[in-house]
């Protein structure tokens, strides 16, 4: 009887002992993968383009940004439009300041426009360039044999002047992903960015082009 107690005894000790080193020495958490929009590098170290002689100062608001994307997470959507983001990774910035940066560098080597500033600068801006983002995500198939990384984004030109709305178009781009996870999601997520940017490029430079002679 004796023997039965203090074998029961230790047992609980040594339960209690085990406890405390897992409390001690805790499981470390997996470590987070952290993304960006690659292209930014590549815009930033190509040679500068002769700027025209009617190129023009364009000032780039903040980008509106639905609810689901105003965080850094890794957004994917399945095909109940269900919305969620992949663990142990996101991006270094929301996808909101993410898209104005890479915007501000590659729309600089326009030779159309001779810079690209901010709100609240002192620059007198001879345009203004207003947008919303529609989707920055992953999509998924039902049978996940085919995703795609999206990126869309509504752009408005604006007259400063007589805040007239010069034009508008949203721009849509869908890249292929090679594979369901967070890693594949932001290289289609980065090649479709790098589309649409060029895509938007020659469409302000062809409003530009048609703007009347002030």
């Amino acid at each position: 009887m004796v023997k039965n107690k203090q074998f029961l005894l230790w047992t609980i000790l040594a339960t209690i002992w085990l406890s405390g080193c897992s409390i001690i020495n805790p499981t470390p958490s997996p470590a987070i993968d952290v993304y960006t929009l690659s292209q930014l590098m590549e815009t930033s170290t190509a040679p500068t383009r002769m700027k025209d002689a009617k190129a023009m100062i364009l000032e780039l608001s903040p980008i509106r940004s639905p609810q689901g994307l105003l965080g850094t997470g890794i957004v994917y959507r399945d095909m109940d439009y269900g919305f969620n983001s992949y663990a142990y990774s996101r991006w270094s910035d929301n996808p909101s300041k993410l898209l104005s940066s890479y915007l501000q560098q590659s729309l600089d080597q326009s030779p159309l426009i001779s810079a690209v500033v901010q709100v609240g600068t002192r620059a007198n801006a001879d345009l203004v360039l207003e947008s919303t983002l529609v989707d920055f995500s992953h999509h998924l198939q039902a049978d996940e044999t085919k995703t795609t990384g999206v990126v869309s984004v509504i752009f408005y030109l604006i007259d400063p002047t007589d805040k007239k709305l010069i034009a508008s178009k949203q721009f849509t781009k869908e890249v292929i992903a090679d594979q369901s996870n967070a890693k594949q999601a932001t290289m289609a997520i980065n090649k479709a960015s790098k589309l649409m940017v060029n895509d938007l490029q020659m469409w302000l430079e062809q409003a530009i082009r048609n703007l009347p002679e002030k």
